[in-house]
């Protein structure tokens, strides 16, 4: 196991050159350096009832009350998404205002990706729409334009997919990758070129093609699969033969993941319940996935060499006693920024909401 240590017991949502952000339910701190003080700035603009709610760590994870993702827009600027809504916090001044609403009954993206200097595409921050679609509607890929207004730049139809999972980029390329899923037909990685004016699906129809982390390379891409259905795996595709290889088997759904240069990425495993369960019951059941091995969340470390990958397991941690389904699965997440190889964790054992650096590996 690597060098891994306790940073802040704060949830670190994204990070700058000159700031570091952090939540604690509705509640966001900043530093200027990692593991230095984090001053308090801002409480999110929201009702008194969600504020105290939120402010109580089981009841913000069983409510979903919690900043999950976001990313900086400036050197001092970030965006941050909380139950259906995206906020603008000025990290200089402590301010925080209202700036775009998503879809009724979405409440986050799983991640906002950052397309800058890819041919063909636009600069800015863009998210793909998450939520339980259970009607199969309309899905589509949001870009934040420069007043901070927001627009759909792709839709995928009614009935073809359930939701989005991420965004992943190729600047070699010219190439931004949608990973969607959640049944067979609606699991797939697609192709965009040119603003997405072009998009065609690279495979599609199989729980071995749902993914939410992937690692573009010079002849295809190594993926995960996130499905609590079957077993998972690391996989290497064959964009020419659209053949996939087996690297490691690993423990569980990938849902989180991050890109760390041009040939390495981290990526977790989710412990979750066994989806095949409805209603109440999947809310309170103990049972895991078929897919899920254990219950501990593991982090991957993965590189892509000339003639090998290589991927090893490096850090794991043990789900709470808290439901999976009431109070959220066990895994970690990757805050949005570059240097730093942190992660948060999320209904763990000692290291729930806390903040984790490797500092070597």
């Amino acid at each position: 196991m690597q060098k891994i240590k306790i940073v802040s017991d704060k949830k670190l949502i994204c990070y700058s050159k000159s700031f570091y952000l952090f939540g604690k339910g509705p509640r966001l701190y900043v530093s200027t350096e990692l593991g230095g003080e984090e001053d308090y700035i801002a409480t999110l603009p929201i009702s008194t009832t969600r504020k105290f709610l939120g402010g109580v760590r089981i009841l913000a994870r069983a409510l979903r009350l919690e900043i999950r993702c976001g990313i900086f827009v400036d050197e001092s600027t970030a965006i941050v998404s909380y139950h259906g809504a995206i906020y603008k916090v000025d990290c200089k001044r402590g301010t925080v205002e209202l700036e775009h609403m998503f879809k009724p009954g979405m409440n986050n993206p799983l991640a906002f990706t950052e397309i800058r200097g890819v041919e063909g595409f636009t600069d800015g921050i863009y998210y793909g729409e998450y939520y339980l679609n259970n009607d199969r509607d309309t899905v589509s890929v949001y870009r934040r334009n420069k007043d901070g207004t927001w627009t759909s730049v792709y839709t995928f139809n009614s009935g073809s997919i359930y939701h989005i999972h991420t965004l992943v980029l190729d600047p070699e390329k010219g190439i931004v990758y949608i990973l969607t899923g959640d049944d067979d037909s609606e699991s797939a990685i697609y192709e965009c070129r040119n603003d997405f004016s072009e998009v065609k699906p690279v495979v599609i129809g199989k729980q071995a093609y749902r993914s939410c982390v992937a690692l573009p390379g010079a002849k295809g891409m190594v993926y995960t699969t996130d499905t609590p259905l079957e077993d998972n795996y690391l996989y290497n595709l064959d964009f020419d033969s659209k053949e996939k290889k087996e690297i490691i088997p690993i423990s569980g759904p990938a849902i989180y993941g991050k890109i760390i240069s041009k040939n390495e990425m981290l990526f977790s495993t989710s412990v979750e319940a066994d989806s095949r369960i409805k209603g109440l019951r999947y809310q309170f059941t103990r049972k895991l996935g078929e897919g899920v091995k254990d219950r501990y969340t593991h982090l991957y470390y993965v590189k892509i060499e000339e003639e090998s990958i290589i991927a090893k397991e490096i850090f794991k941690a043990r789900k709470d006693i808290f439901p999976m389904g009431a109070c959220q699965f066990g895994t970690m997440m990757f805050p949005a920024g570059d240097g730093k190889l942190v992660f948060t964790c999320q209904s763990v054992r000692k290291y729930d909401n806390k903040t984790l650096m490797i500092e070597a590996l």
